[in-house]
């Protein structure tokens, strides 16, 4: 949580901070990135450098401080002093920041800093706590709350192992196979009014949840299972955005479909080889179970199309490829037609959003042939493009004629710190994707 106050009023902290251009002077090292002041310490920065107010932010959370005032020599705009509260915050502590007010809205920044934390946390939260459905519901009450208070629609449809048409979710079923928890996909609908919500949809969100991913019998490493609580960030950095373009008045009907399992290992789980069919007549043979995410995704494109929607969104933390490309700095995003949305750059622009954007060609789909079904689920063959591949498989889901973008959350967790974020789940696109929903 944080507290933002004002370094004009009596509430100031007594711990000050001053942002300072240049470098450390004798006795301290030169490239000392702080030096102790009467006051409480002074940080280096160079306003030239990128995300400075990041990188001083960093700085400052080593010290361990989480009540003081902060005076810049480059006075904080409204998106660098939420990136720079971004940057402190660590999942664990309350702030309290006092800043120069320089005409900024502190009680905006303040809101919409502890509503993207609130996300990251849930992100970070192990499957022991939040199972499939308690993930739906979870973000379902907070998007219900946001949404009354501003005299707007919201619904929650839950469709798990005990709903009539749970058989046709043939990608949350073969997924959750081996779960004790069910799988489910939970689809919240928004609108402005309930008479908007008997209009089209405009946008279908379309994000995977998935609990926990153990990769299923093609087995993780321990290396890389311990932070698996954390593919659900999809899921949950879409509610979030939903929710922060709520609370700035959100004039379209969106339905968001949260495809949500765990990923386990039993005697009645999906196994390598078994071949299971869409209700678009796809058959997908399983080569690799620890491709469980577009499995899942499949099932929320189909849906959104049955539904009617204008336009399609969906993310996921799908791919370790897109991690290898571009790093986790930046998400990736992918078209049919290899051209972004416009208005979608202009938001992921305006709202300082790291991404960059990876081709989806059609001839990716050879690297998904199979000789027993359509396709396979995961790409195999010298060289794979594995982000562009997983994207080809949801081409298949996805009809030619709907507006679709595919994101690849690489920037969903970062295992430790970066120049710019402290270690853990990152709320990347919740901020961009929000802005583009009210554009």
């Amino acid at each position: 949580m944080f507290k933002l106050l004002s370094v004009d009023s009596l509430s100031s902290l007594n711990v000050v901070i001053n942002l300072k251009e240049g470098k450390a002077q004798a006795p301290f090292e030169e490239n000392a990135k702080f030096t102790p002041n009467e006051n409480g310490y002074t940080v280096y920065i160079d306003t030239k450098d990128f995300r400075w107010y990041q990188k001083a932010a960093r700085v400052i959370a080593k010290l361990n401080i989480y009540n003081f005032s902060v005076i810049s020599v480059a006075p904080f705009k409204s998106l660098e002093l939420f990136y720079f509260l971004m940057a402190l915050h660590d999942g664990k502590h309350d702030y309290y920041v006092a800043v120069e007010k320089n005409n900024l809205d502190l009680q905006e920044i303040e809101n919409r800093v502890n509503l993207v934390c609130s996300y990251r946390e849930i992100a970070d939260l192990d499957s022991k706590y939040i199972s499939p459905v308690k993930l739906v519901q979870t973000v379902y009450e907070l998007i219900r709350k946001t949404a009354a208070s501003n005299s707007a629609y919201t619904k929650l449809t839950l469709i798990d192992n005990s709903s009539d048409d749970f058989d046709s979710l043939v990608g949350l079923k073969t997924v959750g196979l081996a779960s004790d928890k069910s799988p489910c996909l939970g689809i919240i609908d928004y609108a402005p009014n309930e008479q908007a919500a008997n209009s089209q949809v405009d946008i279908a969100l379309v994000g995977k949840g998935i609990t926990f991913d153990t990769g299923g019998y093609s087995l993780k490493p321990d290396k890389y299972m311990e932070t698996m609580r954390t593919d659900k960030s999809a899921a949950v950095y879409l509610a979030g955005a939903l929710h922060l373009a709520i609370s700035k008045g959100l004039n379209k009907h969106v339905r968001l479909y949260l495809c949500c399992s765990e990923n386990m290992v039993s005697g009645k789980g999906m196994l390598p080889g078994d071949i299971i069919e869409y209700p678009n007549g796809i058959k997908v043979e399983i080569n690799n179970t620890d491709a469980e995410g577009r499995l899942v995704l499949a099932d929320g494109l189909l849906r959104a199309q049955k539904d009617g929607a204008l336009e399609i969104l969906d993310m996921a933390t799908l791919t370790g490829a897109a991690k290898v490309a571009v790093g986790r700095d930046l998400f990736c995003v992918m078209t049919p037609n290899n051209k972004m949305n416009v208005k979608m750059q202009e938001a992921f622009d305006a709202t300082l959003e790291m991404y960059w954007q990876l081709p989806m060609l059609k001839e990716h789909k050879r690297f998904l042939s199979s000789r027993r079904a359509d396709i396979t689920n995961s790409g195999h063959g010298d060289s794979v493009p594995g982000a562009s591949a997983a994207a080809a498989f949801l081409r298949e889901f996805v009809d030619k004629a709907i507006p679709w973008t595919h994101i690849d959350l690489s920037s969903a967790y970062l295992p430790d710190e970066s120049p710019f974020l402290g270690a853990g789940p990152t709320g990347s696109t919740i901020l961009g994707i929000a802005a583009y929903l009210r554009a």
